[in-house]
């Protein structure tokens, strides 16, 4: 087995992840053992410029070269090593506020480490970790001595790896290059789940460019000392459903009310959607939190582009670039995943919990521009800030029907 580095990825690199710059500070060559064969796969470690660290995977399997990007998160329900320990294949647990199935038991090595790695690991290093999940939520919960430490990972295309490290073409070609290999994740996920791009979000065919799944990888390892990511909680925002008002010149319904998680690469918060019929039964959604903790509101009408992005050009799109929705011309300025996590009122398509979308916006002078896809189809929106005095004189306010939201779990 040779430990040299397969990407084009070097120490000393920077990119940028959503916004926030990154340095490549370290590789870290990781192992498992399965059915008497040892598999291996690379971890660089990228430390931002406030100090947060995260990792940016690669695996070469069958499929050729998959590249994840992982973030160590606190869950709503802690365990304990000895809790961990006990679990086995099968096992159900519930770590924030979802009831996932644990699919498999193992353990880590490090086999060589290049540069820095992350605080407190050095080879020949060994931790145990299971990973679980429902459906496409996972998660990774990993152990030595007396910490327990859990991971969530995003999973990005070669293509975005490539933007983010402005990398030339000859040297993009080994992003994705096909290997004999090994079949690592499949190995890891156990009874037959897959997390390359392709199958964990299977949308008709096409791979998205940012599918943010949660880690079935066995990253994790003793020692890790990495910030937090924890969740803002949504701001009040309790209106009365089912009422009639009117809002920027226009009657509405409220419908339904769904209080709805974003995970974007290194932040999760939580913020409220409403969903609005107008006399014509278009479907307009109004937002409060847009930004981790703002309470301003945003009215976003849906668009009928003439010649509409498809959901393979959609997920392509990365931060900075130029697209065209309807007459707009805007600069793409996120990328991220909405969960519906609890919902009320309405009966409408794809509004149930745990419906996922993925969307990024872009920004066009005053304008924002909303655009949300999954396995069932793509959408557009604009957006426009509105008053919340004018919200509330549309809808009123009912504090008893706004969802009690947990504080955000605080790094120790």
């Amino acid at each position: 087995m040779s430990f040299a580095n397969p990407t084009p990825i070097r120490i000393g690199m920077t990119g940028a992840f959503d916004g926030r710059q990154y340095r490549v500070a370290g590789r870290v060559v990781m192992s498992m053992e399965d059915g008497g064969e040892t598999y291996y796969w690379n971890e660089f470690n990228l430390v931002s410029d406030d100090g947060e660290s995260v990792t940016l995977v690669f695996e070469e399997t069958e499929r050729g070269g998959e590249w994840r990007l992982f973030t160590l998160f606190e869950p709503e329900f802690a365990m304990t090593v000895q809790d961990a320990a006990t679990k086995r294949v099968g096992d159900q647990l519930n770590l924030d506020d979802h009831d996932v199935r644990v699919t498999l038991v193992d353990e880590t090595r490090v086999y060589q480490i290049e540069g820095e790695a992350p605080e407190g690991v050095e080879v020949g290093d060994v931790a145990h970790y299971f990973n679980a999940q429902s459906g496409n939520r996972m998660v990774i919960v990993s152990w030595t001595g007396d910490e327990v430490e859990y991971y969530r990972g995003v999973t990005v295309s070669p293509a975005m790896i490539a933007s983010v490290f402005k990398l030339p073409g000859g040297a993009r070609d080994r992003l994705s290059r096909p290997a004999g290999g090994s079949p690592l994740t499949s190995n890891l996920l156990g009874d037959g789940a897959n997390l390359s791009s392709g199958t964990v979000v299977k949308l008709a065919g096409f791979v998205l460019l940012v599918v943010i799944v949660l880690a079935s990888y066995a990253l994790l390892r003793p020692g890790r000392s990495r910030a937090v990511v924890a969740k803002t909680p949504a701001p009040p925002a309790g209106l009365t459903l089912d009422c009639t008002g009117t809002l920027a010149g226009k009657n509405y319904r409220l419908q339904g009310h769904a209080l709805v998680e974003i995970a974007q690469v290194g932040r999760r918060y939580d913020r409220h959607e409403y969903q609005l019929l107008d006399d014509a039964e278009n479907l307009s959604l109004l937002i409060c939190g847009w930004k981790p903790g703002d309470k301003n509101w945003f009215l976003f009408n849906p668009l009928q582009p003439a010649t509409a992005l498809t959901p393979t050009q959609a997920a392509a799109r990365r931060v900075g670039e130029i697209v065209k929705v309807d007459t707009y011309t805007a600069t793409v300025v996120e990328l991220f995943q909405a969960e519906l996590r609890r919902t009320e009122g309405a009966n409408l398509p794809q509004f149930t919990n745990g419906t996922v979308f993925f969307n990024f916006s872009a920004e066009s002078d005053a304008r924002l521009l909303l655009v949300r896809w999954n396995d069932q189809g793509i959408k557009f929106y604009r957006g426009s800030l509105v008053a919340a005095k004018d919200v509330l004189t549309a809808f009123g306010r009912k504090v008893e029907n706004q969802f009690k939201v947990a504080p955000a779990v605080l790094p120790q």
